[in-house]
């Protein structure tokens, strides 16, 4: 009776070990598809972003479109005439709003802002997120409205996370029309970037394994999975353009030695601020001092350099 049962409990071990896998890999490689596509995905509802009432500036509502036809909200405070003019570019999942912040720190500074809600976030169109890789021609509609509305005047891109991939992105086909470039938080490449928030999020092996699905489930969802790497486009920066990259300490989703390595691309023009103790973005609320502190030499010689 003992041997007959042992032996009816060993094969439903068998039957169960079986369906595990099978099912197995089928969830995990279903599961992976899910959650690339959502992450791909518009974040929100496309939702009014009215300009913000503020002390310290008047802004105006624009929309600027796209060379593909999308259609991007944006807010622009003029500041004085003799300025330079600086894009701030939000992260992933965020919007103009968050940057609001860093934009009266540019305006103090003398310098006109432009304040961007890149493609499928915030009130602009679009419904596919790649993380900054199709927004590049968000960042150079931006560029060409700066250049309509303050022609001859030096303009400065500012991007955390996504928007500093977007920035990267655009640089080669910019050109010198850029004058300078402040790069938060940047990731080195997407793949680098999964890895990062899979190790954040789950213990070891097991991130290991999510990491693989999620790969995979990329290379389907994102046909340019592979192309999204700021690492491999970052010396589109000419090097006539000074570059300066941001990075917290503590940041577990683009990682410091990621900035040191796009940095290192472009060592000639290039530097690394480093914020002790800070996280991912906005860095100017970690440490204002700090930020001012390295930040505004560039607006300097930027400022000095390409006046008409």
């Amino acid at each position: 009776m003992k041997y007959f049962r042992f032996s009816r409990l060993s094969r439903r071990w068998r039957w169960w070990l079986g369906i595990c896998a099978v099912l197995g890999p089928v969830f995990w490689l279903h599961s992976s598809l899910l959650f690339v596509y959502v992450m791909t995905r518009r974040p929100h509802v496309r939702f009014a972003e009215p300009a913000p009432d503020v002390a310290w500036a008047t802004f105006e509502e624009h929309q600027l479109t796209t060379s593909d036809g999308h259609t991007l909200g944006a807010w622009f405070c003029r500041r004085p005439a003799n300025g330079p003019c600086v894009i701030l570019l939000h992260g992933n999942r965020g919007c103009r709003h968050d940057v609001l912040p860093a934009a009266e720190f540019f305006a103090k500074e003398g310098c006109a802002v432009l304040l961007v809600s890149l493609r499928a976030h915030g009130d602009s169109t679009g419904e596919s997120n790649d993380f900054g890789y199709s927004a590049r021609r968000d960042v150079i509609a931006a560029v060409e409205f700066l250049e309509k509305k303050r022609p001859g005047r030096p303009i400065v891109i500012k991007g955390i996370s996504m928007g500093a991939a977007a920035a990267i992105f655009a640089s080669a086909e910019l050109g010198e029309r850029v004058s300078g470039y402040i790069l938060e938080s940047p990731y080195r490449d997407l793949h680098q970037a999964v890895r990062n928030r899979t190790s954040m999020f789950l213990p070891p092996i097991l991130d290991r394994v999510a990491y693989i699905g999620l790969a995979l489930a990329g290379r389907v969802i994102l046909p340019d999975a592979d192309r999204i790497a700021p690492i491999e486009y970052v010396q589109g920066i000419p090097p006539s353009v000074p570059a300066l990259f941001l990075s917290g300490t503590k940041d577990k989703r683009a990682r410091s030695w990621e900035a040191q390595a796009l940095c290192d691309r472009i060592a000639d023009h290039a530097h690394l601020a480093l914020f002790e103790g800070a996280g991912h973005g906005n860095l100017f609320l970690a440490d204002p001092h700090r930020y001012a502190e390295v930040v505004t030499p560039l607006l300097h010689k930027v400022g000095s350099g390409r006046l008409e």
